[in-house]
């Protein structure tokens, strides 16, 4: 964030960004950086969320769940996902929910 960004925060939104940046510097957990720092936890985390949403940090990470909708059975164990980025991901037979996981993401993830 630029120095012109934080004069359209309110004070307790520059009190929570410096003790965030600092934790984030510091590697530490929210948790374990509240308790260091003797402030509390369920603060740092409401105004981390209300500072993501403002867009004054960034997500730290990416949305887990996805809207679908189911286009017709499956038939003889045949699949075809179609992503919201417009990717199309199909296969047959059986397979691990950890190399479909793996799959999706990737897919998930192309721009």
């Amino acid at each position: 964030m630029t120095e012109s960004g934080s004069k359209y925060m309110t004070e307790r939104q520059r009190y929570w960004f410096k003790h965030i940046q600092a934790c984030e510097a510091s590697g530490k957990r929210i948790a374990e950086y509240a308790a260091d720092q003797q402030i509390d936890a369920k603060a740092m985390y409401a105004d981390k969320k209300s500072l993501v949403n403002k867009g004054v940090l960034p997500r730290t990470r990416a949305t887990r769940f996805q809207r679908v909708q189911v286009a017709g059975a499956v038939v003889g164990g045949e699949w075809r996902i179609q992503l919201p980025n417009g990717i199309s991901v199909a296969f047959a037979g059986p397979v691990d929910a950890h190399a479909l996981s793996l799959v999706l993401n990737t897919a998930a993830a192309v721009a």
